[in-house]
């Protein structure tokens, strides 16, 4: 084992910190079989494509701006729209920056939400806490000759940075597919942005693979024709994404980065 203190006889050594983070509260929960027994390695093993959503199984996107600001910010955007002197009036409504969005009316409002949202996750990019592994998990997929891209409902641009500060940028290129900014109606569920991914990658959807976080990924997902596979921090997020059918689900990067790790050579097309 390194010390953290070589060079200094008596000190104590200092254990390398887990790749991954166990599961507390949790004792004996074991993700890997969990993933096995969803067929996960498999789905993943069948893909040319690989969308994955962005907060969440890249990182926490307003770990370090949190989310209840920005909606904040476009509460009182809103109105002052209105002609409103104090928020409190639509203070209680969606607490969700992009229910918020979803919920504007008109095309001058929208594209100022739209304006103050993106700028806001930008923000949060450069604070985003990294989830364990995910990092890893893309550069053994594109190792592997599989194209990844992400597909979000978050500004593109806020992912490109977040791409750039953490050195993913390379592995994605251009392919980063956020929301319509004219057209928030169109965020997922709608499957624009992954019509729009598959597309640019020339993949049917059939070979594709989404990995999210939530059941409107996995509606997303369904709609676009593309497969499908839940991503959940923690086992007792799993239910959730199961609310509707029982979708594969892993649990942690952890399963993901060892079978990404082992994949063979991308197949073929799958016949349509």
């Amino acid at each position: 084992m390194t010390s953290a203190h070589d060079g200094f006889p008596g000190a104590p050594e200092v254990p390398a910190a887990p790749e991954f983070p166990e599961f507390p509260g949790f004792p004996g929960f074991d993700a890997f079989a969990e993933f096995d027994r969803s067929g996960g390695p498999a789905l993943l093993a069948a893909a040319r494509g690989l969308l994955l959503d962005f907060d969440g199984p890249m990182c926490r996107l307003f770990a370090g701006h949190p989310a209840d600001g920005v909606a904040l910010r476009m509460r009182e955007l809103l109105a002052e729209r209105a002609g409103i002197a104090d928020p409190g009036p639509v203070r209680a409504a969606l607490r969700d920056p992009h229910g918020l969005l979803r919920a504007a009316r008109g095309r001058e409002i929208v594209a100022d939400l739209e304006a103050l949202l993106a700028e806001q996750e930008e923000v949060a990019a450069l604070s985003a806490e990294p989830t364990p592994g995910a990092g890893a998990f893309v550069r053994a997929v594109a190792d592997s000759g599989r194209v990844p891209a992400v597909t979000t409902n978050n500004a593109p641009r806020a992912v490109l940075a977040y791409l750039k500060a953490h050195g993913l940028d390379a592995w994605f290129g251009d392919r980063v597919f956020g929301r319509d900014p004219e057209d928030p109606s169109r965020m997922k569920p709608h499957p624009d942005c992954l019509l729009r991914a598959v597309a640019a990658l020339g993949v049917p959807p059939g070979d594709c693979l989404m990995i999210g976080d939530s059941p409107a990924d996995a509606e997303a997902a369904v709609a676009a024709g593309v497969r499908f596979l839940g991503y959940a921090r923690s086992p007792d997020r799993v239910a959730r994404l199961r609310r509707d059918v029982p979708h594969p689900v892993v649990v942690g990067m952890a399963p993901l980065v060892s079978a990404a790790r082992t994949l063979g050579a991308v197949p073929g097309p799958s016949e349509e």
